[in-house]
């Protein structure tokens, strides 16, 4: 793991097109900002678990188990009785 040092305004270059800056520090909390190409997904640490762990609970699903039908279009996806 490389650790650097850096002051609010530095920034960090990660290959070609990917730039991080550092926004602002305020105690133990660090605003990043990360400037990259669309195409490239970005996400929290905890957030990215949270996707990973569903693929891996779908991939391993019983695919002998029907599906359950597509749910029905609304203006808001709530019915009304």
């Amino acid at each position: 793991m490389l650790i650097i040092t850096r002051r609010p305004g530095e920034k960090i270059i990660l290959g070609d097109d990917v730039t991080v800056t550092v926004m602002e520090v305020s105690g133990q909390t660090v605003r990043i900002g990360i400037d990259a190409p669309k195409s490239l997904a970005i996400y929290r640490e905890e957030i990215w678990a949270a996707v990973k762990q569903e693929n891996e609970a779908a991939a391993s699903a019983d695919p002998t188990l029907p599906s359950l039908p597509p749910r029905p279009a609304g203006p808001s996806g709530s019915a009304k009785s």
